[in-house]
């Protein structure tokens, strides 16, 4: 019986790729949306999301089983509770259309390149960064900057109230594209001015955000590369955030250390990520799933003392760690050695 068992659980791992599939084609297909009024038969789903309603039919099936979807028993289905959160406009399905698409589904079928090398399972298959590949492809790097975007706004709010910005007078989020937590932290402090730093395509749409939260006026857009150019000079507060954990450790130091250069004596920096418990048998499973997605292209969910030895190696030092209630991730401030 307990081999039975064991046999049984093995293979709802192995299946596992199948069911992410399952959750990523709701997604694709927008049957969340179709579902979310009413209960529906699958030969009204299908036309409403064009799709062939047979094959509908078995996929609806897979999706009852993982409790997305519910028979209502009169040949109908309607949303479960999980399944709304791949309506439209939800962090999740934003997520899910990044995740279970490429570059990331091709480079997991190579986890073991990179467990062996340990090089990027990305650049094996791709020949390229994931950044790079998203780069040369509009509609997968859109579906990223999408998720980084609805993400931002969930986070926003327990964030603003975990930093404390007293006394500062500007800011500069590092790597904050899409604008959400600036736009809320300028909000929150109608005293402070920011700007936000990186890519130009992480940049497309910033504008847009900061107008709509009526802050425009005091932020400022700045283009760069942050593992190259060094971030606006002199400033109160730096803020990075679910940026450390995307890089190797070369890079990441390689990052704080133009943090460092740009930071004046009494210049405070705050990191927010993920912290990954000391004691495996203890450690939070959304930091190990986060973990195996940073793995295949160099990036890593740090432990405290990773954190701590990454900071000294770039001239900088932990003051406090702050853990952000109900969310995965913590505020570390750091200051200047």
């Amino acid at each position: 019986m307990e081999e039975y068992e064991d046999a049984r659980r093995l293979m709802d791992l192995l299946f596992g790729f199948i069911s992410a599939q399952v959750v990523r084609t709701m997604a694709a297909l927008d049957l969340a949306d179709h579902l979310a009024s009413r209960p529906v038969t699958p030969g009204e789903l299908a036309k409403l999301a064009d799709c062939h309603e047979p094959n509908l039919r078995r996929l609806l099936r897979a999706a009852v089983h993982l409790e997305l979807v519910t028979a209502t028993g009169d040949g109908r289905y309607e949303l479960a509770s999980a399944g709304r959160l791949l309506c439209s406009g939800s962090p999740m399905k934003a997520m899910v259309n990044h995740m279970v698409g490429e570059p990331n589904w091709s480079a997991f079928g190579r986890l073991d390149h990179t467990v062996r090398t340990g090089g990027s399972a990305v650049e094996h298959v791709f020949g390229r960064s994931s950044y790079e590949w998203l780069a040369e492809h509009p509609e997968a790097q859109s579906a990223f900057y999408a998720w980084m975007r609805e993400a931002a706004k969930a986070d926003a709010p327990p964030l603003v109230a975990c930093l404390d910005l007293d006394g500062a007078r500007d800011v500069v989020d590092i790597g904050g594209g899409n604008g959400s937590l600036m736009a809320a932290l300028l909000r929150a402090h109608p005293e402070l001015t920011g700007a936000v730093f990186d890519l130009e395509a992480g940049l497309r749409g910033t504008s847009a955000v900061l107008e709509e939260a009526g802050v425009s006026d005091r932020c400022s857009l700045v283009p760069g590369d942050f593992l190259v150019d060094v971030p606006p000079a002199g400033r109160d507060a730096y803020v990075i955030k679910n940026t450390l954990s995307d890089w190797d450790d070369e890079s990441a130091v390689r990052l704080l250390r133009h943090c460092r250069q740009a930071m004046r004596s009494d210049s405070g920096l705050f990191v927010i990520d993920m912290i990954m418990a000391e004691d495996d048998s203890s450690a939070d499973s959304i930091a190990l799933m986060s973990d195996m997605s940073t793995l295949i292209d160099k990036g890593m969910i740090r432990t405290g003392p990773e954190f701590r030895e990454l900071f000294a190696r770039a001239g900088l030092r932990l003051v406090t760690t702050r853990e952000v209630p109900g969310g995965a991730v913590s505020v570390m401030r750091v200051a200047t050695t």
